[in-house]
């Protein structure tokens, strides 16, 4: 099987061009991005590199993907303040803070769906199944559907932050 690889990579401004793509095997196309990376520590390479070599699955793809995405936007926008946030940084009164509560008060933010969605995921486990947790070697994202909670919950006992659960931890 070939792949296409561009010689100046998209993420540098490289074009789709004939005279920009080369036909790789798919070992040769897994070496050209970890040398890449090697060379120049580009997370765009890292992942091609895994993902051709067949090191990461889906879910480890999807988080590099992710922060390298929050990492581009977060430099992208470091000396803008996000739209959200005017009061972020600002010393806000507890007279504010009390009118901003009591205007949101009785607001519904989410569909019905998902307020039942939330119920559901914020259910007590067990102090066994905290511990089963704790020693588990399976993925984070298994566990939460397993158990039926957060996968940053199963993060948190893991670390041992999950306050509720600190006895077992």
């Amino acid at each position: 099987m070939k792949h296409k690889h561009h010689i100046i990579p998209r993420y540098e401004g490289g074009s789709n061009l004939q005279e920009n793509l080369v036909e790789l095997t798919t070992t040769q196309h897994s070496m050209w991005h970890y040398a890449e990376w090697i060379r120049k520590k580009n997370d765009e390479d890292y992942l091609a590199w895994k993902c051709l070599s067949g090191q990461i699955g889906k879910e480890e793809i999807q988080k590099i993907k992710s922060k390298i995405g929050y990492d581009k936007m977060k430099e992208l926008t470091k000396h803008q303040p996000h739209p959200g946030t005017k009061l972020k940084g600002r010393n806000q009164s507890d007279e504010h803070k009390m009118n901003r509560s009591k205007a949101l008060k009785g607001r519904i933010c989410c569909s019905p769906e998902a307020i039942e969605r939330m119920k559901q995921t914020k259910r007590k486990l067990t102090d066994q199944e905290a511990k089963e947790i704790k020693c588990s070697s399976e993925k984070g994202i298994v566990l939460a559907n397993k158990y039926n909670v957060t996968p940053s919950l199963i993060c948190a006992i893991r670390k041992g932050r999950a306050s509720a659960y600190k006895h077992i931890i």
